[in-house]
């Protein structure tokens, strides 16, 4: 990571914090509120429980597609965030990546990246449909191919799964000549290690050896080897200044 790069992140991270601000309530109001968390909670700890929510939802909304994009505009260009891609492609292909879908939801089959591509691939005839799509990162310029990272939480719904996997399918369909590259990518792995990652929708939607980073994965992916040492080193350095 150069230097600019991670001055830039510093800089990102601190601002974000301030951003989340305080909660209006003494101690002693949140221990009336919170009793029973008292048992398990030093009194520090009720506030950072109070403001759990407000600070996940910023985190997902803002801070780690921002992080995202601050660490691939290291390496990359053609760095976007909610970056729509459209274009027009063989109607059956789009039927055929929709029953994928279908199939996968219902258990009638097991995610295979490769094998689903080959079937895409394969369907033709039947006319054109308009396809368009948001990524939530997307580098134009990523090797080996153009890169589609659906960033989520890492236990989504089956529906959630269910629409990034269409989303990426359909990427890959518009994008086959290219080499293209989709993933669904989680920022952090509350399971600690990938093996004990058991998460029963994403394991019935995605190929979890083709199609899914996981934690440091995604973040070594758009920045290098390293990079996610690197974000918890600067991490620590702005924990430490605050």
């Amino acid at each position: 990571m150069r230097e600019s790069t991670r001055s830039r992140l510093k800089s990102f991270l601190k601002n974000f914090v301030m951003s989340i601000g305080k909660i209006p309530y003494s101690i002693e109001e949140l221990k009336r509120a919170f009793p029973f968390h008292v048992l398990f909670f030093p009194d520090e700890a009720l506030i950072s429980f109070k403001l759990q929510r407000r600070i996940v939802t910023k985190m997902g909304m803002e801070l780690y597609p921002r992080v995202a994009k601050i660490i691939a505009e290291d390496r990359y260009k053609n760095v976007y965030l909610n970056h729509t891609i459209s274009g027009s492609l063989d109607t059956a292909k789009a039927i055929a990546i929709e029953r994928i879908i279908t199939e996968l939801r219902s258990g009638e089959r097991s995610p295979n990246m490769i094998e689903e591509m080959k079937e895409i691939s394969r369907a033709s005839g039947g006319g054109v449909r308009e396809i368009k799509i948001i990524a939530d990162l997307f580098i134009g310029d990523f090797k080996p191919g153009p890169l589609f990272l659906e960033i989520k939480s890492p236990r989504p719904n089956l529906d959630v799964c269910a629409e990034s996997k269409k989303k990426m399918l359909f990427f890959r369909a518009l994008y086959m000549d290219r080499n293209p590259q989709a993933f669904l990518a989680f920022p952090y792995n509350p399971f600690i290690r990938r093996e004990d990652y058991k998460h029963g929708p994403t394991m019935r939607i995605m190929d979890m050896d083709n199609e899914v980073l996981i934690g440091e994965e995604m973040w070594d992916k758009i920045g290098g080897r390293g990079t996610y040492d690197e974000i918890l080193e600067v991490i620590e350095e702005v924990k430490e200044e605050l």
